[in-house]
């Protein structure tokens, strides 16, 4: 009989939580910057590193419209990065996001700052860090980004990046 109590004490105050819960998310961002990134993009074929890369990466909005949520695939000839990135705008106009991806750990923490069409993000990790400017015109989006790496001569690569219809 007690766990028979217990079971629906749990119940009741799971289901008052749920419920108190579902009726408390915010609305979703409202960011014209991240508006303008949404959709499937795929980029010009760009050198990085030597090799030829072309990317394929997919904006949208996730879990109440509250983070826009990047998946990149970037192809190369025998090699394949994937990676999945958060990233939300704070109060004051800024962004911050985390990037995920194949080579593991904690990933990458970027900060940015939007001016008008130009978002400007700057993320570090263990391994590196990046300052990558993305410039938004319509159908078209540029992203110009500086890789600084240990060990390694500094990159600087332009992806151009063509919507997808």
């Amino acid at each position: 009989m007690k766990t028979l109590n217990l079971l629906a004490a749990f119940i009741a105050v799971f289901l008052v939580t749920a419920k108190s819960y579902s009726q408390m998310p915010p609305e979703p961002i409202k960011s014209p910057a991240i508006d303008a990134m949404l959709g499937t993009w795929v980029s010009e074929p760009y050198e990085f590193m030597g090799s030829k890369m072309t990317d394929r990466a997919v904006h949208s909005l996730v879990l109440n419209g509250q983070y826009m949520e990047i998946d990149v695939l970037s192809k190369s000839d025998g090699f394949t990065y994937e990676g999945k990135i958060y990233i939300y705008p704070e109060k004051d106009g800024t962004m911050k996001g985390t990037m995920f991806d194949v080579f593991g750990g904690a990933g990458t923490s970027y900060t940015g700052i939007v001016d008008g069409n130009k978002v400007t993000m700057s993320g570090t990790n263990d391994m590196m860090s990046e300052v990558r400017e993305i410039i938004t015109d319509g159908d078209k989006m540029t992203h110009n980004v500086t890789f600084d790496m240990k060990g390694m001569p500094q990159q600087k690569v332009t992806i151009i990046y063509n919507k997808e219809k």
